[in-house]
């Protein structure tokens, strides 16, 4: 698992593994913060965040706030929080946070965010709100990382990216087949899945698929396993479709006797965002 503060983007087809890829990240990441708390107890605890809701066994160990069956909350690692709109990836989701630093952004975080083109589309680019576009650049500053997925490369906001740092293109070689409640399921689970680096740049500049293929940089593989599989509660659905808010913005002149937009005289400009 990398350290860097920086962009990781999964991208490939559907069935090809980038979900099992993820889960693979996110529970490599859990236990990273176990043993660091165990070595480091007076560090600050770091939290996943993310919008693809985990089994309930992983929640039992690590979602924040779990209760039981009977409503009784059980203490566990807590170092998982879920959003389910992209606004609230605006602001910090530690409660305890709140009470000495009201209103700060997310920080000492690793953000997964299931199908980001659904989000950040790339026709709608010019309508990503700044406070979103900030969250990208201010990654260091903030001590987060970004761990991302997608079908299609260029379905993204090209704000977006132009920010990702490790881009990497997921491909199931062989395996099981797509389990359904219809079918019968697999006597046991396995497989093997390509993993291919690629500079961002080369993504970029290079449309051609078998030419970006052979610029790839290193390409490793990793086992499909039953524990990557139950990561994710897989009869979770997506929310259906709503239509973007907007965010209300009057921008006034520093001149306060401006005739257009000062507040003595003018009005203000209006100008409104995508929350």
């Amino acid at each position: 698992m990398e350290d860097k503060f920086a962009i990781y983007l999964t991208y490939g087809e559907k069935g090809q593994g980038k979900s099992l890829s993820q889960a693979k990240d996110a529970l490599e990441l859990f236990d990273d913060y176990y043993y660091q708390e165990k070595r480091y107890p007076e560090l600050k605890k770091r939290i996943y965040f993310g919008n693809q809701k985990f089994s309930d066994e992983i929640e039992k160990q690590e979602l924040v706030g779990y209760k039981n069956k009977d409503g009784v909350p059980i203490r566990n690692r807590s170092h998982l929080y879920y959003w389910s709109n992209p606004k609230e990836l605006r602001w910090c989701p530690r409660i305890s946070c709140w009470i000495k630093e009201p209103y700060h952004p997310v920080h000492d975080t690793d953000v997964g965010h299931d199908e980001i083109g659904k989000d950040l589309s790339a026709s709608t680019w010019a309508e990503t709100p700044r406070w979103f576009k900030q969250i990208f650049s201010h990654l260091r500053k903030r001590g987060n990382r970004y761990f991302a997925n997608t079908q299609v490369y260029e379905d993204i906001d090209i704000a977006f990216r132009r920010q990702i740092d490790f881009a990497y293109k997921i491909e199931k070689i062989f395996g099981n087949r797509d389990i359904s409640a219809s079918t019968p399921p697999p006597r046991f689970v396995w497989g093997i899945i390509s993993k291919k680096e690629f500079d961002p740049r080369l993504l970029e500049w290079e449309r051609d698929p078998e030419k970006r293929d052979i610029k790839a940089g290193y390409g490793g593989f990793f086992f499909i396993r039953k524990r990557y599989v139950n990561a994710y509660n897989t009869k979770d659905e997506l929310p259906p479709y709503k239509p973007d808010t907007l965010e209300h913005v009057e921008v006034w002149c520093e001149n306060p006797d401006c005739k257009l937009h000062g507040k003595n005289f003018g009005k203000p400009r209006m100008e409104h965002y995508k929350i």
